[in-house]
């Protein structure tokens, strides 16, 4: 009884990680570039750092324009006879539009990104 018990504990503590792994962000900076597939690392000061495959990068905040986390594209058929919805159209996708904010209000929704969207542990 009692390993069952450790091993659902063990099994919640898992699950946040489990999940950044999946998770996949998008950059677009203040000049239109764009970046992809990144994976967040951390954010300190006004500087948000992130992973792109073996390449760390790091992006002042009052440059990035938005950050999106880009949901698995899912194949859903909708009411229409073979018509799908949400399939790599993005809209399942979280937005963060940072454009019309200030530098201390970027900071804020930056850091409650990280936080709710917390980084992997690094291996």
């Amino acid at each position: 009884m009692r390993a069952c018990w450790v091993a659902g504990i063990v099994l919640l503590g898992a699950a946040p990680v489990a999940a950044q792994q999946g998770d996949r962000w998008q950059l677009t900076l203040d000049d239109g570039t764009i970046v992809w597939e990144l994976r967040l690392v951390r954010f300190r000061g006004d500087t948000l750092v992130v992973q792109q495959g073996d390449s760390t990068l790091r992006f002042p905040i009052n440059q990035v324009d938005e950050l999106r986390l880009v949901r698995k594209a899912e194949r859903r058929q909708t009411a229409e006879p073979n018509r799908y919805g949400g399939v790599l159209g993005g809209s399942d996708d979280e937005v963060f539009r940072l454009t019309l904010y200030s530098l201390a209000e970027r900071r804020q929704i930056v850091a409650q990104i990280v936080k709710d969207h917390p980084p992997a542990p690094s291996p």
